[in-house]
């Protein structure tokens, strides 16, 4: 029988109408014996609904079904983001995903980036860390595999994406020292992540995939039994850090897309515009694709500015290339 804890946390969340606010963070621990200890976070970015939903299910579920290690259950680790529906933090405009700078700590995000790494990190081996496009953007669902600077290339990454359960599987790379990929490398963990949905709003389905991918992950590390996987499940992994997979506005306009998520492009094809309709006798300006490939995300809002993300395009490759290009 599994043991459960609450390791909530609060943060100083001052504002210039309350001066001594504190945000709690809810935290559940769940122990069910000897075995590795797993992270589940959602809600890193207060508007990205999908794992903060499937996480909460599982705020409920898991106590009867853990067989064995410990895991936390954090659904929304930046509980006011989440309350106000926000990217970033409100009270100090801070992204929890760059947070991650050590002490001392500038203010409420810092002070949960801080927390975490201190209460937290230290105790986990795994983490499984649920992202979506938020409020601007959509992704096509997928487990993402980010490597931070130079670590080393870690043979679970792949079985954990084929156990998240999702045809795709995106890559990034990173080097920012604030970001919750450096934080998890400082301590040795090996982690996973998620792009799921977006456009603020979710769906049920969203939200299901989003949870048995979990359960997935918790099979494939031993604390649960691992869930057989379908003979025909290929995962595709797209290189979304290659410079031609991301398409920016260059001036601002309304952006009406003429492909939708998960179809094919080739190089060079129309795939949309941007158009302005208070100045009529302004030409549109024809958006073509930087490479053939699949559209992995999608801009969410047609009001668009400078340098804005209209697109990730990219090629699908097997899961199988992934230490090539680590």
């Amino acid at each position: 029988m599994a043991t459960v804890s609450r390791e909530d946390f609060s943060c100083a969340a001052a504002t210039n109408e309350s001066a001594y606010r504190r945000v709690t963070v809810p935290v559940l621990k769940i122990e069910a014996g000897p075995g590795p200890a797993v992270a589940l976070i959602a809600g890193v970015h207060g508007d990205e609904w999908e794992g903060q939903a499937a996480i909460l299910d599982l705020w409920h579920q898991l106590p009867g079904i853990l067989q064995r290690g410990t895991v936390y259950l954090l659904p929304a680790v930046n509980a006011e983001a989440s309350l106000a529906g926000t990217r970033l933090s409100p009270a100090d405009g801070g992204n929890l995903n760059r947070a991650f700078l050590g002490a001392p700590a500038r203010g409420y995000t810092e002070s949960v980036a801080a927390a975490l790494e201190a209460r937290l990190l230290p105790r986990i081996q795994a983490m499984v860390d649920v992202h979506s496009g938020g409020a601007s953007l959509r992704y096509l669902p997928s487990s993402v595999i980010t490597r931070y600077g130079d670590d080393a290339y870690d043979a679970r990454l792949p079985a954990l994406a084929r156990a998240f359960g999702l045809p795709q599987c995106v890559f990034f790379r990173g080097n920012e020292a604030g970001s919750m990929p450096a934080a998890a490398s400082r301590h040795g963990i090996v982690r996973l992540s998620a792009e799921i949905g977006g456009g603020r709003e979710t769906s049920g389905s969203l939200v299901e995939r989003c949870r048995e991918g979990l359960l997935g992950c918790l099979g494939e590390l031993g604390l649960l039994p691992a869930r057989p996987l379908a003979r025909d499940a290929e995962v595709r992994l797209y290189d979304l850090d290659a410079p031609a997979a991301t398409l920016r506005a260059r001036e601002p306009g309304v952006f009406i897309p003429d492909v939708e998520l998960g179809q094919s492009v080739a190089a060079r094809q129309q795939i949309g515009r941007l158009i302005e309709p208070a100045r009529p006798d302004t030409p549109a300006r024809v958006l073509a694709s930087p490479q053939a490939g699949t559209v992995v995300c999608l801009r969410a809002i047609a009001r668009s500015g400078d340098g804005d993300c209209l697109f990730q395009i990219a090629p699908a490759l097997p899961l199988d290339s992934l230490p090539s290009r680590y």
